[in-house]
């Protein structure tokens, strides 16, 4: 089995202003994808929006309609699980702990976290940070195990562990078998990293592809071939490693729908040419 030619998931990153999240499954579902990192944003899924009937309810359409929901993901900017201010980081935990509790309400196995966000012009001491992201994490983890849930942390270029030796690093003083890596190859190309190479070392710590394009000069999640990511050193290392982490395609676009299908098949194009 190839992890990234099997079937993709699909971020509802794009449609988070514009679609309630069934909705957004919905439209995605019908272009073959399916195992959705769902974004939780007020108006598209929102876990204080929900009531326990409301919640049963939705879980019942997505049963019903073969919809799955692979991991929930909150945007980066709202949150910060580094913060120097003990309030901001408790109510960061607390957003994730009722996240995490949704996601379980709605047959999920996992929750995205960023792992805090630090100025890149003068931060705060790397080991206060690093302290403060062990104690957020240690209290997320004992959620997880409440609810049978894993921990995906994602790669992100503005955060204290930025690049996958970082994040190794960190998560080797931390380890937990519900703890995985979201690996975004974009955001890795973003800040310089090779990304076959890193995938190796990880291995199996990795339990989610985001899958866009991307270069080194700009930050971007752009469709499949507008960018330099190196998709088929990807997918060789993926597959000579036997990884099995899901693949999400992971694009923010104005043209969703087009885009996502052009890079679904622009992967399944570079998988048809693996030598046999």
């Amino acid at each position: 089995m190839e992890p990234l030619t099997r079937g993709f998931g699909g971020s509802t990153f794009s449609f988070m202003w514009q679609d309630t999240a069934l909705a957004a499954m919905r439209k995605m579902q019908a272009c073959d994808l399916n195992d959705f990192d769902v974004l939780v944003v007020l108006g598209h899924l929102w876990p204080d929006a929900l009531s326990s009937g409301e919640r049963r309810i939705l879980a019942n359409s997505l049963r019903t309609e073969g919809l799955r929901i692979e991991s929930l993901n909150l945007p980066a900017l709202d949150l910060n699980l580094v913060s120097c201010v003990d309030e901001f980081r408790r109510y960061s935990i607390e957003v994730y702990t009722r996240t995490m509790q949704l996601g379980s309400d709605l047959g999920a196995k996992a929750t995205v976290v960023v792992p805090g966000r630090v100025s890149s012009l003068f931060p705060p001491s790397s080991t206060d940070t690093a302290l403060r992201l062990r104690d957020s994490l240690e209290q997320l983890l004992r959620v997880a195990e409440d609810l049978d849930q894993k921990i995906f942390v994602e790669l992100h270029p503005q955060t204290p562990i930025p690049t996958t030796e970082t994040m190794l690093s960190f998560l080797d003083q931390l380890p937990d078998e519900r703890l995985l890596i979201a690996y975004d190859v974009s955001n890795a190309e973003f800040v310089g990293e090779n990304q076959a190479e890193a995938i190796k070392r990880a291995g199996n710590r990795i339990g989610q592809f985001h899958l866009s394009d991307g270069t080194r000069t700009r930050w971007r999640h752009d469709r499949i071939g507008l960018g330099t990511v190196p998709f088929q050193e990807i997918m060789d290392v993926v597959r000579n490693a036997g990884i099995s982490a899901s693949p999400v395609l992971e694009i923010i676009s104005s043209t969703p729908i087009d885009d996502l299908n052009a890079s679904a098949e622009a992967l399944k194009h570079i998988a048809a040419n693996y030598p046999k």
